[in-house]
C-alpha cells in the first residue's frame, strides 16, 4: 500500500499535489491516525482532468485500509475529511483542522505562494490560458467570500496573508485576461 502511494504522489501532472504538500501536512497536523491517513490519501487519485477525484481517493482509502484491517470507524473519519476536501469546509474540528492545513499555503510568504500557483498553473496545462485565468479567478473568489477562510485558530494566523496572497493572484489574473483579451482582439 504504502509503495502505490508513494507512486501515486510522484506522478509527472503533479507539481504540487505530490510528496512535499504531504510532508507538510503531516509537519502542521497532530499525529492522530485518521489525520494521518487522511493525509496519504486525500490526493491518492489527482487526475486534474477529472472533478470526482476527492471520491475516488475516498474509495481507494476504504478499500485500501479494509484491507489492512482498519477498524471501520476510523476508516470512515478517514474517508468523511478526504470527502470533505472537495469544498474545504466542516463543523468537525479535526476536520476543519485538516482541511486548514490543507490551505495553509494560501497563507504562505509572498513567494512562496507564487510558486505554488505557477505549480497549480502547471497542473492545470491541458486548460486553455483564458479558460484557466476565468476559473482560478471564481476559485479565488470564492475563498475570498467566505467569511473566514481558516475555520481553526491554529491557522487564524494565516487569515490576513492568505487574503492578500489571493487578492494579488486575483489581481495577476486580471492583467492576463486583459492582455490575452487584447491579443485575440488585435488578430
Amino acid at each position: 500500500m504504502l509503495d502505490d502511494l508513494l507512486v501515486r504522489h510522484t506522478e509527472p501532472q503533479r507539481f504540487y499535489h505530490n510528496l512535499a504538500h504531504l510532508n507538510t501536512l503531516l509537519e502542521l497536523l497532530p499525529a492522530k491516525p485518521h489525520l494521518e491517513f487522511a493525509v496519504w490519501f486525500h490526493d491518492a487519485v489527482y487526475d486534474p482532468t477529472r472533478t470526482d477525484n476527492e471520491a475516488q481517493s475516498a474509495g481507494l482509502a476504504q478499500e485500501s485500509l479494509l484491507r489492512l484491517g482498519v477498524e471501520p470507524s476510523l476508516i470512515q473519519k478517514v474517508t468523511h475529511i478526504i470527502r470533505a476536501t472537495q469544498d474545504h469546509q466542516s463543523d468537525d474540528p479535526d476536520t476543519a483542522l485538516f482541511l486548514d492545513a490543507d490551505l495553509s499555503i494560501l497563507g504562505a510568504e509572498p513567494k512562496i505562494y507564487r510558486a505554488y500557483a505557477r505549480a497549480i498553473r502547471q497542473e492545470y496545462a491541458w486548460v486553455p490560458e483564458a479558460l484557466f485565468l476565468e476559473r482560478r479567478a471564481r476559485l479565488l473568489q470564492k475563498f475570498l467570500s467566505r467569511e473566514r477562510i481558516y475555520q481553526t485558530e491554529a491557522f487564524a494566523h494565516l487569515e490576513q496573508p492568505a487574503r492578500e496572497n489571493l487578492a494579488k493572484e486575483l489581481e495577476t489574473l486580471a492583467q492576463h485576461t486583459s492582455g490575452t483579451e487584447q491579443a485575440s482582439a488585435s488578430q
